[in-house]
């Protein structure tokens, strides 16, 4: 078989260019994630305009996540079809549309309707912009990897804490979740200036496609990340309902939530640039054993320490977040193969961990409380735990071959 040309990488832009071009990710990354977080702070006001049920509500957290999942697997389609350019272009204009259906007073449907729209635009977003970090900035992928998840992780708390503060100066407070939509549409606006460049999307050979979802392997990864993440979608969700049936305002229940968000940041900077070695396995167990003691004060002791228990969650998800990535590029040397195989796994992963705040969901409706919910995650952890020791590095040889 003759060997077909090796997919090329984009130099990476200097001086003003780069620092402009990182402003720009910063800013892409900032809109990922207040479409979810700021329902939490005003889930109260939300249920009583709209009548929606804790599981009903717990959807408009569940969709965007699962949406995120689906398109995962079919992310080299997408960037081949749209490019960089029109792809992220179009993400941010279909996520401004669902974050402006939230201005008008909310009912059921226009909820709904806005987790699914804005959950497509995020989906592309989330498909398109690591695929141009990786080719614009090959040479400092670490870097640039860790400023856009902080910037993620940093939208996330910007999310939670502003919303209520908003909800104080609008009209209406319900307008505060569709007050994202103008951040949304001024970053649509900067992307598409002369002075922002994007490369020419690169497709890779036939030859350097993996077809993960024949390997068990990729199916255990794909579960592994679902369970890990299944703790961050769970959380988000519920931490500010949770603290308001203790007499909370939304600004205090929202600042504890951006605390867990900006935790999470420290823990995704640091727990993988301490794991030097392939073997993750320590480093994830720390993380996950982490998050549990936070579970478990959130289970039993909510009320003695909670920005702890919140902290602790958020440094324990936040640190597990990049070392499945990670662990899960150890498992193949090429790049354009390892990629493939995160994006299945991610693909699985957020599919079904969209499921766990629909699930605690259903637990808050049945059982009048979010106790169960809590021991849930607990529960979650220990399979993790179970589950991080077959991830030794040493059997990774093998198990992936190039496919046709």
């Amino acid at each position: 078989m003759s060997l077909q040309k090796e997919p090329t990488f984009t130099p990476a832009p200097s001086g003003v260019r780069l620092a402009l071009s990182l402003a720009v990710l910063v800013l892409l990354g900032l809109n990922l994630r207040p479409l979810l977080t700021s329902i939490g702070p005003l889930t109260g006001e939300l249920r009583d305009i709209t009548g929606l049920s804790f599981s009903e509500v717990s959807l408009l957290t569940t969709i965007p996540i699962l949406m995120i999942g689906a398109m995962a697997l079919f992310a080299g389609r997408v960037t081949t079809a749209l490019g960089y350019r029109h792809g992220i272009g179009l993400g941010l204009l279909i996520l401004t549309a669902g974050l402006i259906v939230r201005l008008f007073e909310p009912t059921s449907t226009s909820m709904m309707t806005s987790a699914i729209v804005g959950g497509v635009g995020i989906s592309l977003l989330h498909i398109v912009i690591p695929e141009l970090t990786k080719q614009q900035y090959l040479k400092r992928l670490g870097l640039v990897t860790g400023l856009w998840s902080a910037a993620l992780m940093g939208g996330a708390a910007l999310g939670a804490v502003a919303t209520p503060w908003a909800a104080g100066l609008l009209p209406e407070r319900y307008q505060a979740m569709g007050s994202w939509s103008l951040l949304a549409a001024l970053v649509f606006i900067i992307w598409y200036l002369p002075i922002n460049r994007t490369p020419v999307a690169s497709v890779p050979p036939r030859h350097l496609l993996l077809r993960a979802y024949k390997t068990p392997r990729a199916w255990i990864l794909g579960a592994y990340f679902a369970l890990v993440n299944a703790g961050y979608a769970g959380f988000i969700a519920w931490i500010a309902p949770f603290y308001a049936e203790f007499g909370w305002s939304a600004q205090a229940s929202g600042n504890l939530l951006a605390l867990f968000s900006l935790v999470q940041v420290i823990g995704a900077l640091i727990l993988p640039a301490l794991s030097r070695s392939q073997d993750r396995r320590p480093w994830l167990a720390l993380a996950v054993l982490t998050q549990m003691v936070g579970f478990i004060g959130l289970s039993w002791f909510p009320n003695v320490s909670p920005w702890l228990w919140s902290a602790l969650c958020g440094f324990g998800l936040g640190g597990a977040f990049p070392l499945c990535i990670v662990m899960a590029l150890d498992h193949i040397d090429n790049p354009v193969q390892a990629g493939r195989l995160v994006s299945f796994m991610q693909g699985i992963g957020f599919m079904f961990a969209s499921l766990m705040p629909l699930v605690t969901g259903w637990f808050r409706d049945f059982s009048g409380n979010y106790t169960f919910g809590w021991q849930l995650h607990i529960l979650v952890g220990v399979i993790i735990l179970a589950m991080t020791w077959q991830f030794n590095p040493k059997g990774y040889k093998g198990l992936f071959n190039s496919q046709e």
